[in-house]
């Protein structure tokens, strides 16, 4: 039997409807699963402060703010540092752009990592490269994901030749699985790979194709560049927890390696913005090797709260260029 047109019209819309309610109630799960962890995560580490309170009021802490200060403008320059690589992936996908604007571009669109939800940070990347300097939306998406891939598997092979440092590699067990992702980040990184995804993005859009000069030399160059990087970090992160109590200079290749495998279990999990929660979860697991806990879960916090208060820096000085 022949169904009528208004019927079928009435049943599309009745599917349309369905998809979209489940679409809101899984974003809603997301966002419930996002306060759930940062809930849980930080309640911790605020447990764990409130229950050996005895023992953080009588621990030597040694304030020192000058080094504290030093930590900050490293920590700074070393994410102002994060740029020059991106400049360098646009200008191999035909963009140039200065270092100026890329700063600018990049620190704006970052202060969206803290929206909740998980592609914010990309999508004000996306928006602003293409209002302010007219970037394609597909070269801008493929120069930051790659940028990111980069920084993902430097950080994984800084945290892999800082393995050896370790008095006792049996308490990185639960980290192995993510050694797993330095394979596989290599491989996505081959050059005729992102030539190929690029192209393919290019054609999406309706533009032409193009030869991306992409060569292991390059990529070598890219993960060099983004390991002087992690270093940066790594000795402003060494000086930030010198800032309140002591570490010893023989342990700056672990403190290196540990933030940064952190902020990429924090980066991978996507489960909460900016790898809130996750990132200070990590960092307080592993420092506990090395601190008391409570120790740890403050210099997990002070990290914090350095690191997003240098993003506010930075943006209100990109705003300014």
């Amino acid at each position: 039997m022949k169904r009528e047109p208004q019927s079928v019209l009435m049943d599309g819309q009745r599917v349309k409807e369905s998809i979209s309610s489940l679409r809101n109630k899984r974003s809603s799960l997301s966002r419930l699963l996002q306060i759930a962890i940062i809930v849980v995560v930080f309640g911790f580490l605020l447990y764990t402060l409130h229950s050996n309170w005895n023992e953080v009021t009588a621990y030597d802490w040694q304030i020192n703010y000058p080094v504290l200060a030093v930590a900050f403008l490293l920590s700074l320059f070393s994410a102002s540092f994060y740029v020059y690589p991106l400049k360098l992936i646009l200008s191999k996908l035909g963009t140039s752009l200065s270092y100026r604007k890329t700063f600018r571009l990049f620190f704006l669109s970052q202060l969206a990592r803290y929206v909740p939800g998980m592609l914010w940070g990309v999508v004000g990347w996306v928006y602003l490269a293409e209002r302010e300097e007219g970037i394609s939306k597909t070269t801008s998406a493929t120069a930051l994901t790659v940028h990111l891939l980069f920084q993902v598997v430097s950080g994984v092979v800084v945290f892999v030749l800082t393995i050896p440092f370790w008095k006792n590699i049996n308490d990185l067990t639960g980290l192995m699985p993510v050694v797993l992702l330095l394979p596989l980040g290599l491989l996505l990184l081959q050059p005729q790979l992102v030539n190929r995804a690029f192209n393919f993005g290019l054609r999406l859009a309706g533009e032409q194709p193009t030869d991306v000069q992409w060569g292991y030399k390059y990529v070598l160059m890219q993960l060099s560049l983004w390991i002087v990087a992690w270093l940066g970090r790594g000795v402003a992160s060494f000086l930030l927890i010198n800032s309140i109590t002591f570490c010893a200079p023989s342990k700056l290749p672990v403190i290196v390696g540990i933030f940064a495998i952190a902020w990429v279990v924090g980066f991978v999990s996507i489960l909460t913005p900016s790898g809130l929660g996750i990132m200070e979860g990590s960092l307080t697991l592993l420092l506990s090797f090395h601190f008391p806990l409570y120790v740890a879960a403050i210099i997990a916090l002070l990290t914090r709260v350095v690191r997003t208060v240098g993003d506010i820096v930075s943006a209100v000085i990109a705003s300014r260029l």
